[in-house]
């Protein structure tokens, strides 16, 4: 599986992403409609690591997110997040990453 950007190129850090409350990172795939959203926090704020969407009915963890155990680098949780797609969902498609100011916490 490959990505088209790095979570790097998108200007924001690993702890950003941690403490943010109105911006979240997605994942799009190119042979898919729908929008992956990374969850990096329960709804209790406790540490997590999920992607969901509604669209695909898919909601999975990675080995930290069950572990709650946060991740220290962008390159490591973009690793986690390419293999948990290759995993779990059935596609040839190109991933690409974004951050939106809307946030999903399920």
């Amino acid at each position: 599986m490959e990505a088209l950007n790095k979570l790097s190129s998108l200007g924001i850090s690993i702890n950003s992403l941690y403490l943010a409350q109105d911006k979240q990172l997605n994942i799009h795939l190119s042979d898919k409609p729908y929008v992956f959203h990374v969850v990096l926090k329960d709804n209790r704020g406790n540490v997590d690591c999920k992607i969901s969407s509604m669209g695909a009915n898919l909601w999975a963890r990675t080995l930290n997110g069950q572990n709650s155990k946060k991740y220290t680098t962008l390159q490591c949780l973009e690793k986690a997040l390419i293999s948990l797609i290759d995993k779990k969902v059935d596609t040839d498609g190109v991933i690409t990453f974004s951050i939106s100011n809307e946030v999903y916490t399920i």
